[in-house]
């Protein structure tokens, strides 16, 4: 009967966003307010959620704060460390309360919490006051699905800072001053390039597995070395050291704890099982993500960057294009795949990807629907000074196509063909 209703009215349907909202206050009081006997962190934002999350936990975690975390990745507790399997970037009210609640009881006085949009417009987060609200930042075409209008989106992200004491923002964003109508609380602001801002770096280097700059904190400048690559990470850590302020963490305790960092499940993820050549797991599939990660990967490079990517479903047709358009610019060789297709047809999805790569069967194009043998084509025609990406799923368990869940996790596909010799031996 629920999944009747759930078809026949509209997801942003006042009736449905009442239905979450009451969901969301009987969690919170049955399970106690544990929010309010916590700090709590949220994080918000377009891309580099959960590795910013990560990186705030890890910075607090290893200066001895007592601090949890319920990320679209994993969560941490003081008693150990779950992945999570819901695929969810925010977890459903009852959920959340649950573990905020394990939190407390565990001893943690800190929570952070990554936050969508979705979950912003269905009080998911009711009951649960922020003592710092953050923003990544802020990309087009994201949920358009949902949201139906970009302004719309935008608007939503907004409504998760009135009432935060204590905000992080990206001082280089175009919607930095929107958000800044929303504040009432102090502002602490972060920049890639721009040293005007509390938080910023410069001398930037990149390498495979790794990035060295110059961390600015006010008037101090500190060399960071971080087992991230890419551009786009370097302001991740930005955000994670701008929020740590906070809590009076020094710069120069914050570059001794980065250099510690070893990254989490599915984000760049380093596969090795001898190989001679990188091979990255990742979950890019966003395509101002996959556009950053092609294009950093593509500049560390010095053979040919091979990337498997297949487009998700439940998304716009707009999406499957913007991302075809950013392999075809980046992508040295291209094996276009099947990934979580869903209700949709893949091919479908593969149709919109392959009008935006002008590249004939066979010319550094190839299409191999099923992803096992995608993956196992990559691995077997990589040579020593290639890179090898698969995008698009990270560290997920399972596969979905139409009613259909199997086992399938990039990870663990990589290191069974690695293990079985195939791709090992340098053909360089």
């Amino acid at each position: 009967m629920l999944g009747l209703l759930r078809h026949f009215i509209p997801e942003r349907s006042p009736l449905r966003i009442q239905y979450h909202k009451i969901s969301a206050v009987l969690a919170a009081v049955c399970f106690g307010f544990p929010a309010k006997k916590l700090k709590v962190i949220g994080v918000t934002g377009t891309s580099g959620k959960s590795t910013t999350c990560e990186l705030i936990y890890f910075l607090l975690f290893e200066s001895g704060q007592k601090v949890g975390m319920i990320s679209g990745v994993q969560f941490h507790f003081p008693s150990g460390t779950e992945l999570n399997e819901s695929l969810r970037t925010t977890l459903r009210s009852w959920t959340t309360q649950k573990y905020l609640r394990r939190m407390v009881r565990e001893g943690c006085d800190t929570a952070i919490v990554e936050i969508s949009s979705h979950a912003i417009d269905q009080h998911r987060l009711w009951g649960v006051p922020l003592e710092v609200a953050v923003l990544t930042n802020i990309g087009t075409g994201e949920h358009m699905d949902y949201h139906g209008t970009f302004a719309d989106y935008v608007r939503t992200k907004a409504l998760m800072f009135p009432g935060a004491p204590y905000t992080v923002l990206p001082h280089d964003d175009e919607y930095y001053d929107f958000f800044k109508k929303y504040i009432s609380g102090e502002i602490t602001d972060f920049s890639r390039i721009n040293p005007k801002a509390l938080v910023s770096s410069s001398e930037v280097h990149l390498a495979s597995g790794k990035t060295s700059f110059h961390l600015r904190v006010k008037n101090k400048e500190i060399p960071v070395t971080v087992a991230l690559t890419g551009e786009h990470n370097v302001e991740n850590v930005l955000t994670a050291v701008a929020v740590v302020q906070k809590f009076d963490i020094s710069p120069e305790s914050c570059a001794q704890i980065l250099s510690r960092f070893t990254g989490l499940p599915g984000r760049l993820e380093s596969i090795q099982e001898g190989q001679k050549f990188p091979v990255l797991v990742d979950h890019t599939y966003k395509p101002p993500a996959l556009r950053a990660v092609l294009e950093t990967l593509k500049k560390i490079t010095r053979g040919k960057l091979i990337v498997v990517w297949g487009g998700t479903g439940h998304r716009l047709s707009q999406f499957w294009s913007d991302s075809g358009a950013a392999l075809h610019k980046f992508a040295d060789e291209i094996i276009l795949t099947t990934d979580d297709p869903y209700n949709d047809d893949p091919r479908v999805i593969a149709s919109y990807v392959k009008k935006e790569i002008p590249r004939k069967e066979g010319e550094h194009f190839f299409e191999i629907t099923d992803r096992y043998e995608a993956i196992r084509y990559a691995l077997l025609t990589a040579e020593s000074e290639d890179t090898v990406l698969i995008a698009g799923r990270g560290c997920e368990q399972t596969q979905t196509i139409g009613k259909l869940v199997i086992p399938f996790d990039d990870r663990e596909v990589c290191r069974e063909i690695l293990r079985q010799g195939r791709g090992i031996e340098n053909r360089g």
